[in-house]
């Protein structure tokens, strides 16, 4: 099996998203190999909206640049893991760059009309990419994963249709950031790697997995306690003059 993971955090290696991705894959067997993106380390401009890859260049974008290489690499991954912090309400925006550059692996839209809300209106070429697997790992600073999603899960509906891909949403992301929190994080830690475990077996998750992965790590009040220390502190060295 080959995985390739998409770290779309501006933080690297330091996202509190890419930790709940390590985990996940922990629970892969051994000898798949992985190979780990990170978007903001790349050189990935903006799709110019010319459409060359549905024209005269089908398939291919006029852009020189690292997207080039990821082409290839998704072509010969069987799963794909697109892994990025929530911050507002959406990706990042250097991973929403990546995903528009992915245009040219998509079947043009045709013009026809569809009553199917949550249909994919560019497929996949399967002629360039097979059969993929997709997995969606998102964390989010509020109490709750279910009210923040709803804009993204819609999009990524629209991009893969609405059985073509599995998303893990995870509240609490800040979490990650505090020793207060390690006997309850290293828990759900546990707990996602099961859930690596249980998808690189089934090649999907069951809603009892997605749900408990989807509770909160702590309970309202104990995150509003830890948090608060910290955007105080936070707070207080913005207020500071700089030397």
């Amino acid at each position: 099996m080959k995985v390739l993971v998409f770290n779309g955090s501006p933080r690297g290696e330091r996202s509190n998203t890419i930790q709940i991705t390590g985990a996940f894959l922990s629970g892969f067997p051994e000898g798949t190999e992985i190979r780990q993106v990170d978007v903001y380390r790349s050189d990935i401009r903006p799709c110019r909206g010319c459409f060359s890859c549905w024209g005269k260049n089908e398939g291919h974008c006029v852009i020189d640049d690292d997207m080039q290489a990821i082409y290839g690499w998704i072509r010969e991954s069987d799963t794909i893991i697109f892994s990025f912090p929530l911050y507002f309400f959406g990706m990042p925006s250097q991973m929403k760059a990546l995903t528009d550059r992915c245009l040219p692996l998509m079947i043009p839209y045709d013009g026809d009309f569809t009553t199917d809300e949550n249909a994919s209106f560019h497929e996949f070429r399967k002629s360039e990419t097979g059969e993929k697997r997709f997995v969606i790992i998102s964390s989010c600073g509020y109490v709750k994963a279910a009210p923040m999603y709803p804009a993204l899960t819609k999009q990524l509906e629209l991009i893969f249709g609405e059985h073509g891909f599995t998303a893990l949403y995870c509240p609490e992301g800040e979490l990650f950031l505090f020793d207060q929190a390690r006997r309850q994080r290293e828990g759900y830690l546990s707990d996602v790697r099961n859930a690596g475990e249980e998808y690189a077996r089934n090649g999907s998750l069951s809603e009892e997995t997605r749900q408990k992965l989807a509770r909160p790590i702590l309970s309202p009040k104990g995150f509003q306690k830890i948090t608060a220390v910290r955007w105080a502190d936070k707070q207080k060295m913005l207020r500071e003059p700089l030397e």
